[in-house]
């Protein structure tokens, strides 16, 4: 049994900081990615045995909205991960963004990072952070957007826009739309991990049974979803898809 944990967080700019940073530096035109704050972080446990079949455990996301402060969400995204040091932490582009937001926030409140989002010299085995994003890329000069690569993957356009910007909320309503964006992201990220695993010839796995499972089980977890319905559309349309594979092999 192979487990991972899959996360993404949303960040914004913060004024004060940029404005102190300015001050510093009055030509900088560039916002420094250390001006950045986390209000928002999801995480997603899936699980592929053996013969290919994969399997979906917790999904949780917190928010600054729910927990108070920046330093709350990324504490209880640290302790989630804290308690599952067998598992590979996998993100999109987490090495450029994520982590480094992750990091810079865990200096700021003193707070330990977790083993997976250590980076140990003389560290021994692979380490526990998987850059989906910068596997792909490999050694080439091509940087692939997920959404480029989940449109790729048969995934329907509708359940990506308006993912590439998502701005800072500022109503109870729209931090809960922030924290379903978090959380499908999650989804799509783990998407993504399957159809990359088929690629690499992963043993039994097959791409639209693992999204098939994966989309079942959000939509158990979050029936609720603002994207509940065109989950639901895609989900069905999959299933037929394999059920008229088997007609014709009938």
């Amino acid at each position: 049994m192979t487990r991972y944990t899959v996360i993404d967080t949303e960040s914004w700019w913060c004024e004060d900081l940029h404005k102190a940073y300015k001050r510093l530096d009055p030509e900088c035109e560039q916002r420094r990615i250390a001006c950045r704050r986390i209000g928002a972080a999801a995480a997603l446990d899936v699980e592929i045995d053996r013969e290919g079949r994969v399997h979906v455990g917790t999904l949780a996301s917190w928010t600054e909205h729910s927990h108070g402060t920046e330093q709350a969400v990324v504490t209880e995204l640290f302790d989630f991960l804290r308690q599952r040091e067998d598992r590979t932490v996998i993100t999109w582009g987490g090495v450029a963004t994520d982590v480094q937001i992750l990091t810079l926030a865990a200096m700021s409140y003193g707070v330990a990072l977790p083993p997976a989002l250590l980076d140990t010299p003389g560290r021994k085995g692979p380490r526990r952070h998987c850059d989906l994003s910068l596997m792909m890329k490999g050694g080439g000069k091509t940087w692939h957007h997920l959404t480029e690569v989940a449109l790729r993957l048969g995934v329907p356009v509708s359940l990506l826009e308006g993912k590439a910007r998502v701005d800072r909320p500022v109503s109870a309503g729209a931090w809960a739309q922030v924290r379903g964006h978090c959380e499908r992201d999650v989804l799509m990220t783990a998407i993504a991990k399957v159809g990359w695993l088929c690629a690499q010839g992963s043993d039994g796995l097959r791409l639209a049974p693992g999204v098939i499972t994966l989309l079942a089980a959000f939509l158990r977890r979050r029936p609720e979803h603002e994207a509940a319905d065109r989950l639901q559309a895609y989900l069905a349309e999959l299933q037929q898809e394999i059920a008229d594979e088997y007609g014709l092999a009938a």
